[in-house]
């Protein structure tokens, strides 16, 4: 009687009060406030059991372990991390912490430079290596119980979690019918705060890609298509450059309720929303989560219809083409390309950007005379020619060109500006003055980049236009209650040109936006573009129709295409131009690689050797010794690496993690000044 009695107390401590203060613990993280997260218990205690329940289920897979404590406790440490995971991530971007963020890990490190001091990333292994020495001790110190290894326990253990599995899909089904609780949500912050973190974070490893519609079919489909009417791919009568720039958490501050300035921190973007078409611009996310607003922008797609807080570009756009305004105009015989002043490797753009149909992609490794701001980003102002060089390196095609910018983003906190005019903020939050002051002043540079490259546009006589948008807006802990607009999710776009587009006012949304400029100008060609272009917006079929094309397009049978995937993998140039090399020659006593388009990040390599070399301009890098022949010939049979070829010179570019992005032409030895001795 009193180990049965021992039992139940162990199971009650262990399955029950545990999972218990775990949710509190985590919901105190994820809400900032103790307070707040009894308040959540008492006032949704549904919700609340519903979120311990997952938990309790997790942890009873213990039971099965004859290690059970150490297995409970493992669980328990992998929950704690994820709140405290959680908590960090939502001090630097509103959007909180979901399965999808591990696909990002790599992207995370890289700009981990820009958010963390050496001090915090040596307290962090500090702090991992303390808890992996903890977790090994208590493995090691953590008794066997035989008896959880029996047939009689397993089958008692098995009776617990299909009882909790049972009654977890039981509460879901009666609350979701209810709408107690949701499956899908487009406000991933709400979501987290009115379902509980634990709920979220699950349903985001479950939820994912685009759920197949019920009534999915060749003949649904056809259906959606005879609604659109093929206009072809006719032409029209002027066909402008087009260039698109996506400004990072970029919006109108002077919108922030209470808050004044010095003076106008946007004189050219306030200027230009007077004079050209613009409006609100509604987009999938706020604080962070850049691409999911610039997939929406290029295919005219809604990420909303994508797994829970999914990044498209980290999923199925890895492997898979898609329609994309890039293919739609290449039908008409566009180029398209891709500037943006930051790394290449950034959320996989240098291998996305192939999928969706971009020739050439000039990122930060590509471009030269950069300067940083204090918090260690590129400025914007280097895009000006580089935008320009895309324009013009062939004058008689027409060209779509992306810009990212990068400038404006976070973090806040803790960074004064550099600018030598400061534009003064008056009024901002208690706790948040620094945050403010650094943020206008970057976006007042970024206002000047904008006033910049609208004149150098407006002096070409080949007609352009330019659409400017905020990709989201900035982690400066905002509401909805401190905007003039009442929504976080909106930012602004404007349809700039030099040609006389008729002025169209209107509020969009991000997947609408480059189907609507496109319908301006008078082009026609893909259909997602016609779909949009056509389709009544305020109908019900509307959104069912859009979801049913993504699918068929990205994971159905292409049955809009008559079965053909129409879209190919382009040869993706990194640079606007290509590396070249030319010669290797001795000069001063000093050895120099002649040729064009170096850049800070070019390396050169000898035999399969990188030698050491030195950056000097766009034409010349300098070698520091004269590297020896090896005596191996090039075997014809085998496949060499471009560096690896023997007794040739390359030139490559490596990003800031050595990842080799391009390389230069192969140049002999015997073919150099040098060689030629």
């Amino acid at each position: 009687m009193g180990e049965k009695l021992l039992r139940v107390k162990k199971f009650f401590t262990f399955y029950v009060f545990l999972p218990v203060i775990l949710d509190i613990v985590i919901e105190s993280l994820n809400r900032k406030s103790v307070f707040s997260a009894f308040s959540y218990m008492v006032d949704k205690p549904f919700l609340f059991m519903f979120n311990v329940l997952i938990i309790m289920l997790t942890l009873s897979v213990a039971m099965y372990f004859k290690r059970e404590i150490f297995v409970l406790t493992l669980m328990s440490v992998v929950w704690l991390l994820f709140g405290v995971i959680n908590f960090v991530i939502l001090h630097f971007r509103v959007t909180p912490f979901s399965a999808v963020d591990f696909t990002l890990i790599s992207s995370a490190i890289s700009v981990s430079g820009h958010y963390l001091t050496a001090f915090n990333v040596m307290m962090i292994f500090f702090a991992i290596a303390i808890l992996v020495i903890s977790l090994i001790c208590l493995f090691k110190r953590t008794p066997c119980f035989q008896k959880n290894t029996t047939k009689k326990a397993y089958m008692l253990s098995t009776l617990v979690i299909l009882t909790l599995a049972a009654g977890i899909v039981v509460m879901h089904k009666s609350s979701t019918s209810v709408q107690a609780l949701a499956e899908n949500y487009t406000n991933i912050s709400e979501a987290y705060e009115n379902y509980g973190f634990v709920y979220c974070f699950a349903n985001s490893i479950i939820d994912t890609g685009i759920k197949k519609p019920e009534d999915y079919s060749e003949e649904s489909m056809a259906q959606i298509k005879d609604s659109i009417k093929d206009t072809g791919t006719d032409e029209p009568e002027v066909k402008p450059d087009i260039v698109m720039i996506q400004l990072e958490s970029f919006f109108d501050i002077c919108d922030v309720k209470g808050v004044s300035f010095s003076r106008d921190p946007l004189p050219n973007f306030h200027r230009l929303q007077k004079e050209y078409s613009n409006g609100q611009l509604t987009v999938p996310t706020v604080g962070a989560g850049t691409v999911n607003t610039e997939f929406e922008v290029l295919t005219g797609m809604s990420q909303h219809d994508f797994g829970v807080s999914e990044y498209p570009y980290k999923t199925v756009l890895k492997s898979k083409t898609s329609e994309s305004i890039c293919n739609d105009l290449a039908q008409i015989g566009y180029s398209s390309h891709a500037v943006h002043n930051n790394t290449a490797t950034f959320y996989g753009r240098n291998k996305v950007f192939s999928n969706l149909g971009f020739d050439s992609f000039t990122s930060v490794e590509y471009m030269n005379n950069i300067t940083l701001n204090p918090n260690g980003w590129a400025k914007d102002d280097v895009m000006v020619d580089e935008i320009l060089k895309t324009l013009d390196d062939n004058k008689n095609k027409s060209d779509f060109t992306f810009g990212i910018t990068v400038q404006s983003h976070g973090k806040y906190n803790d960074v004064k500006t550099d600018s030598k005019d400061p534009v003064k903020v008056y009024n901002a939050p208690t706790g948040k003055e620094e945050s403010y002051e650094y943020y206008v002043n970057e976006i007042n540079e970024v206002d000047q980049m904008i006033g910049k490259l609208v004149y150098a546009l407006g002096k070409r006589e080949k007609p352009t236009v330019l659409v400017l948008y905020g990709d989201h807006l900035p982690s400066l802990d905002l509401s909805n209650e401190d905007l003039e607009d009442g929504s976080l999710y909106e930012t602004q776009y404007i349809i700039w040109n030099n040609y006389g587009l008729k002025e169209k006012d209107q509020d969009l949304k991000a997947y609408e936006l480059y189907p609507e400029v496109l319908d301006q100008i008078g082009i026609h060609t893909g259909v997602i573009t016609q779909f949009h272009q056509q389709a009544d917006r305020s109908s019900d079929t509307y959104q069912t129709d859009l979801k049913a094309l993504e699918y068929d397009l990205l994971y159905g049978e292409n049955y809009i295409y008559d079965g053909e995937v129409p879209f190919t993998v382009s040869n993706l140039q990194m640079g606007t131009n290509p590396l070249k090399i030319a010669d290797v020659y001795q000069k001063d006593g000093q050895y120099i690689v002649r040729g064009d388009n170096f850049t800070p990040y070019c390396r050169v390599y000898f035999d399969g050797k990188e030698l050491e070399s030195q950056w000097i301009d766009e034409h010349h890098l300098k070698l520091k010794d004269v590297p020896e022949r090896s005596d191996r010939k090039q075997d014809k049979q085998k496949s060499y690496e471009p560096d690896e070829i023997p007794n040739s010179f390359v030139v490559e570019v490596q990003n800031g993690d050595g990842v080799k992005l391009s390389y230069s032409n192969n140049l002999r030895w015997k073919n150099t000044s040098l060689g030629k001795k």
